[in-house]
């Protein structure tokens, strides 16, 4: 056997590069064996006993591998607690079993402390007589399925790999049918929506496979998926779905939905092809589809599994521009340690998770928890499963907006698609406008506002044709305007309007936004009678952030935007298009519950008028509120400053 010279450098066995040169050299028309091994609950050893006893016990379980398999073995370390063993074919079928079956018994006995070796134990994935001319990666991958299968079984055994596994009620008959049923489009591309459940605005879209069988009709995932797992096919059939999802996603230029992000489920197995992010990046170029319209969905028990594998190739994924989510979260172990090193930009709250936290107090409060922790961390969360108006109320609450179940719709055919999608797509906007012009009416005419109180009337705007809402004071919450709370559904907004207060009311509030947790107002006269941004976080004694900016004169008008973006959790202020004030480090407030106008809960009411009122779902930056406003003031009619 040849030396190879790249090493692993705690173990010094041959790397994962190594490996794959070891392989390459191997004579064209030779066999080999394979196992795959994993160290069962290792992490306990780490969680336990420390990282250097971890450490130790790798060096240990390396020094016995050589022992055990070194006189006709290739062994090699992929990483963390994962070794390959590589035999030569020549070796009888049944000495490779026998092999494999030494290990585990020998594993409990190697030359270690024995607390520590109580913890753990050996799974290992075997599959024999293979023709090297295949790729390695296809070996590995049907390999680490065998093992992964020791580890459902009860860890502590091998498996060896086999296509038709009679426990699992794989059909020979689908297994045989596959390639074909590729080749001739029988894999159809159904979509399921993804939706906004505060304003049932389509917001996304799932792609997945349908077996259309030509005699049988629909066969669903639930018959396949499973069986395409093990044997390896997932990987073709994920690259296909990928593919088909490109050309959907490239038909849609210049329509309304054109810039949907789309989505698609990857299988673990893809983490064994080193190339798998340049082939997705290749897809979506020859399909001129832009990357950052595109997500990959990862199952959380993939991150649980390969972790240190998939912080890499997300990472990477990342780099080349496409979203990535995990799947299912909540399914399997709920590894929330992951998510500080995972960046990934959503969290898909398992079906399962959601029907068995929703039924009780402590079950609804890890609910609520886990989509506040995904929040902070700046990720988005979508809820899957979503059956009930119950249900939606209650994730709402929670502070999840985005939805995918029955309740919105059921995986569709691309035809059965379009029909939702023209009837979803367009029932929010980027952006409100209230011009005051006599009415209480959005620009668009899709949100109207109502009065409370008395001595409210249109007076003239800042334009010598426009009108402004006049707003008398008064006690706490009477006469100001109420607003429909969809003004604002995201966690990240802009609000632009024009001011002229006619009093310095103390504290008194142009605009009252109060959300669960909180609430922002906008006061025109505050701190030594500067004008505020304020935002209120209830969750905390000191929750009290104040962005102060300049003074504002009695009877004159001035341009006032405020912004708060979620991502960096910085709100600024601006005035006449100058910034004015910026502050850091303010939680989120989720879910609005409460949008006044000329008033809040606390203060008596503001005394003034206020008209181009705005509400933008997104963070605006400096040059579009610097132009914003030059086109307020450019216009011939402008009277404001007159």
């Amino acid at each position: 056997m040849m030396e190879y010279m790249e090493r692993d450098y705690l173990t010094n066995l041959p790397n994962r590069r190594s490996l794959y040169q070891f392989y390459l050299d191997k004579e064209q028309t030779s066999r080999i064996h394979a196992m795959f091994l994993d160290v069962d609950n290792f992490k306990k050893v780490n969680d336990i006993h420390g990282h250097n006893m971890g450490d130790q016990l790798l060096v240990c379980i390396a020094n016995f591998l050589q022992k055990e398999c070194g006189k006709g073995g290739f062994i090699s370390r992929l990483g963390g607690d994962e070794f390959v063993v590589l035999l030569d074919g020549t070796m009888p079928e049944d000495e490779v079993t026998g092999l494999a079956e030494q290990l585990i018994a020998d594993f409990k006995e190697m030359d270690f402390r024995q607390d520590v070796l109580s913890l753990i134990s050996l799974s290992v994935g075997v599959i024999r007589d293979q023709d090297v001319r295949q790729p390695l990666d296809d070996i590995l991958a049907k390999c680490d399925t065998a093992m992964y299968q020791a580890k459902c079984n009860g860890k502590n055994q091998y498996m060896l790999y086999s296509a038709l596994d009679s426990t699992f009620e794989i059909s020979k008959k689908i297994e045989a049918e596959m390639e074909a049923a590729l080749e001739n489009g029988e894999f159809h591309i159904y979509l399921q929506p993804k939706v906004n459940m505060v304003t049932s605005e389509l917001c996304g879209v799932e792609a997945l496979s349908r077996w259309v069988h030509p005699t049988e009709g629909i066969r669903p995932p639930k018959m396949y998926i499973g069986l395409f797992e093990k044997n390896g096919f997932i990987s073709r059939l994920d690259m296909y779905v990928y593919e088909q999802m490109c050309k959907i996603k490239s038909s849609w230029k210049g329509t309304k939905y054109e810039h949907i992000p789309i989505s698609v489920n990857m299988s673990r197995l893809h983490l064994y092809d080193r190339k798998f992010p340049d082939k997705l990046e290749e897809t979506a170029q020859k399909y001129q589809v832009d990357t950052k319209e595109l997500e990959i969905e990862i199952t959380e028990s993939t991150f649980i599994k390969d972790s240190d594998e998939l912080i890499a190739v997300v990472g990477i994924l990342k780099k080349k521009g496409f979203l990535v989510s995990i799947d299912d979260f909540g399914s399997g172990f709920s590894a929330l340690y992951l998510l500080k090193d995972l960046p990934v930009d959503t969290v898909k709250i398992d079906r399962g998770f959601l029907q068995s936290s929703s039924n009780d107090n402590r079950g609804k409060t890890v609910l609520r928890n886990i989509i506040t922790l995904c929040k902070d961390l700046k990720m988005d969360v979508v809820t899957e499963g979503i059956e009930t108006k119950e249900q939606v109320n209650f994730i709402i609450s929670c502070g999840c907006q985005i939805a995918q179940g029955f309740f919105y719709a059921k995986p569709l055919p691309l035809n059965e698609f379009y029909m939702f999608a023209e009837e979803y797509i367009g029932n929010s906007k980027d952006n409100y406008t209230f011009r005051f012009n006599g009415s209480l009416t959005s620009e668009d005419g899709s949100l109207k506002g109502k009065i409370v109180g008395q001595g409210l009337f249109f007076g003239q705007g800042i334009f010598s044709d426009s009108g402004s809402m006049y707003f008398p004071g008064g006690p706490q919450e009477q006469n100001l305007v109420i607003l429909p709370n969809e003004v604002l559904v995201n966690d990240s907004f802009t609000v632009s309007m024009w001011i002229r207060p006619q009093a310095s009311v103390a504290w008194s509030a142009a605009l009252y936004v109060k959300f669960e947790s909180g609430f922002a107002s906008v006061v025109p006269y505050a701190w030594d009678g500067n004008s505020s941004f304020r935002i209120r976080d209830a969750r905390a004694v000191s929750g009290w952030y104040d962005i102060t900016a300049c003074q504002l004169r009695e009877n004159i008008w001035y341009h006032y935007v405020a912004t708060y973006n979620a991502k960096t959790e910085s709100a600024m202020v601006f005035i006449n298009g100058e910034p004015v004030g910026r502050l850091e480090n303010i939680p989120t407030n989720r879910f609005v519950t409460l949008v006044m106008l000329g008033g809040d809960i606390y203060q008596p009411s503001f005394m003034g008028n206020i008209c181009e009122l705005v509400f933008y779902n997104e963070v605006k930056d400096y040059d579009f509120i610097r132009d914003l406003h030059r086109s307020y003031v450019a216009k011939d009619n402008f009277i404001a400053f007159g």
